[in-house]
């Protein structure tokens, strides 16, 4: 490079400064960040239509719901202060719960996309305490696995309520998110499960996610 701006008449010294002065590092900074924002986007799109290679078993969906918070508690940014392991979280597991026939990594997926849009949610509104508290219960009477994960945030708007499942809607600033974590995971839960997922929110009370899974696949 210094060969190449001498030949050209000039320094790398006057490359740089100029570069500089005329922001360039940060619109290639902008552009690997949209690259990368760009990918995600299409990689969650294709999940819509991508035909899984995990073969549906029989779960426990005590054991998938605590991998989703072991994952979860990786989630760390130096910058932002935001650590997950300093959530506090509730468990209130039923004893004895039946096994459930689904793909377990995509339903892990669905509790790590919640767990984490819940945690970054409380971290922007600076939430002092923190919390999850995680049900897990059978409902004999129609034979589902009841799954609800509730946080002490801000809560929601109806507005907002009502788009959460929308594809792209998002409440964060631009850049952060692509607005399709939830859509898929609503996706993966009522399409690819025939299970049911829904959100009860008020501003103020926080936000509680729940999911409803058949114990026979098929059957609703």
């Amino acid at each position: 490079n210094i060969k190449a701006a001498e030949e050209a008449g000039t320094t790398m010294d006057i490359i740089n400064n100029f570069m500089e002065t005329r922001n360039i590092p940060r619109m290639l900074d902008a552009i690997v960040d949209s690259g990368k924002r760009v990918a995600s986007i299409v990689d969650n799109m294709l999940s819509f239509a991508r035909k899984s290679d995990d073969k549906r078993s029989s779960n426990n969906i005590a054991e998938l719901m605590d991998k989703a918070i072991g994952l979860a508690a990786t989630d760390y940014d130096m910058k932002g202060e935001y650590d997950f392991k300093q959530i506090k979280i509730t468990r209130d597991y039923q004893k004895n719960l039946p096994l459930i026939p689904c793909e377990g990594t995509k339903i892990q997926q669905v509790l790590l996309n919640i767990l984490r849009n819940g945690s970054q949610a409380m971290h922007s509104d600076e939430i002092v305490n923190p919390e999850f508290i995680i049900r897990l219960l059978y409902e004999e009477v129609n034979n589902w696995i009841i799954i609800e994960i509730e946080d002490n945030g801000l809560g929601m708007n109806d507005e907002v309520r009502k788009r959460v499942f929308e594809p792209f809607f998002t409440t964060k600033p631009v850049g952060v998110g692509t607005g399709l974590g939830l859509s898929v995971s609503y996706f993966i839960i009522t399409e690819n499960h025939k299970g049911k997922m829904s959100v009860e929110s008020r501003p103020g009370t926080g936000a509680k996610f729940l999911i409803s899974l058949p114990v026979e696949f098929g059957k609703s």
